[in-house]
């Protein structure tokens, strides 16, 4: 295995070559010091490393997040993890968008704990390659829908209006051609389209729906590619999301509603094998009968995956939502979607989220230590539910959304 270690710290080069000394004897290394080499330049044979260890400030004013960019536009770079001296989650995200395979701390690192990081995200590299030549040959066949002639103008579909964007993908009201039928287009976003970690991504959330074909799940009707850029058509949902109820307020009863019909959802969802790990309220929709589904199963993991395309669910999900387990990078299982529940249910009673901080890192310290919010006396009923869903150890919540689900209905 042959890995580049890209970093001004001499004292952490040397670091590195003790810890994959220790766990890694076999590796190769290539100790790069960016403040006397510089930065690699257009044209670096990326090709002679399966990894890259990469700083994400490799010198006075440096951004490695922008070098990555400007290295994966240049052509196919290593497996790359980024590693920070004092980054939070935050940065985290912004590490995954670039293309990084992994955030680590360096204040985190053990020899295990580096050697785990490289071996997995090579092992990723490895999957995504695999899953890209399949989903090349189910074109061919058109197993999974045809290829479009044009990014902004899927076949079949006519675009009415763009309705919404996140950090990964842009969404479009569209109707489609052989019925009128009103749908929604989501595609990746441009700016990601080369990337096949996120293509990989993009199209594994088709595959998640497929598979768990409920009525509490959007509905997707087909997919494909748009000059090499991913789309899905999938159901539109007049009633809006939660989120803009919570914001217009809901009563106590309609809050409990909901909450039952997210308890049949995620019993579909885990029955299925499938956790969410980004359960949050602009990803609960409603239909025109005010019954709810879930979407955006991008961040989704099958229960029994041995290999992820998240390795670490805290790196992408939202924050606000996450679950203690996540906060600290440990397996997440159907109970971190319960937590998310049960943040959701917080603040569709009070208006509230029960946790805040002035930043990610912030946030996810009350997460994981803050002691779980009494609602109002008013609400006080609730509370059990509250405090079943939001204990800090998994094991203390409820353990099934049907347990949640029975609770209720008792």
């Amino acid at each position: 295995m042959r890995v580049l270690v890209i970093d001004d710290s001499e004292d952490f080069r040397s670091r590195v070559t003790q810890y994959l000394a220790a766990a890694m004897p076999d590796a190769e290394l290539t100790l790069w010091d960016p403040a006397a080499q510089g930065r690699p330049a257009v044209g670096f044979d990326w090709r002679r490393y399966d990894a890259l260890l990469l700083d994400d400030t490799p010198g006075p004013g440096a951004d490695g997040l922008e070098w990555l960019t400007e290295f994966r536009a240049d052509g196919p770079v290593p497996p790359t993890l980024v590693l920070s001296d004092t980054g939070g989650e935050d940065m985290a995200v912004k590490a995954v968008k670039a293309g990084a395979a992994d955030y680590l701390k360096k204040p985190d690192l053990t020899p295990i704990r580096l050697a785990m990081a490289i071996k997995e995200a090579m092992i990723e590299a490895v999957e995504i390659s695999r899953e890209m030549l399949g989903l090349t040959q189910q074109l061919k066949v058109g197993e999974i829908g045809q290829p479009a002639a044009e990014k902004s103008d899927v076949q079949g579909y006519r675009v009415l209006r763009k309705i919404g964007e996140g950090g990964m993908s842009r969404v479009f009201l569209a109707e489609r051609g052989s019925d009128g039928l009103q749908l929604v287009l989501k595609m990746l976003d441009t700016r990601l389209a080369r990337d096949p970690q996120s293509q990989a991504r993009f199209v594994r959330e088709y595959k998640i729906i497929q598979r768990i074909q409920n009525e509490h799940v959007v509905m997707i009707f087909d997919q494909g590619f748009a000059s090499d850029n991913p789309w899905l058509a999938m159901e539109y949902f007049p009633g809006g999301d939660l989120s803009h109820r919570i914001q217009k307020g809901i009563s106590s009863m309609g809050a409990l509603k909901i909450l039952v019909q997210m308890a049949e959802a995620l019993d579909a969802v885990h029955t299925a094998g499938v956790v969410h790990r980004d359960l949050k309220p602009q990803n609960i929709m409603f239909r025109a009968n005010h019954r709810l589904a879930i979407l955006d199963f991008g961040l989704a993991r099958e229960i029994d995956a041995t290999t992820t395309l998240t390795q670490k669910g805290m790196v992408m999900a939202t924050p606000l939502y996450m679950s203690p387990e996540q906060c600290l990078g440990q397996p997440h299982d159907a109970r971190g979607d319960l937590y998310s529940t049960g943040v959701i249910l917080h603040e569709m009673l009070t208006g509230r989220l029960p946790y805040e901080g002035e930043n990610a890192s912030a946030l996810a310290y009350q997460h994981v230590h803050g002691e779980i919010p009494r609602l109002p006396r008013r609400l006080v009923g609730y509370q059990p539910i509250v405090d079943r869903l939001l204990a800090k150890r998994p094991d203390a919540r409820f353990q099934s959304a049907r347990e949640l689900f029975n609770f209720i209905a008792h």
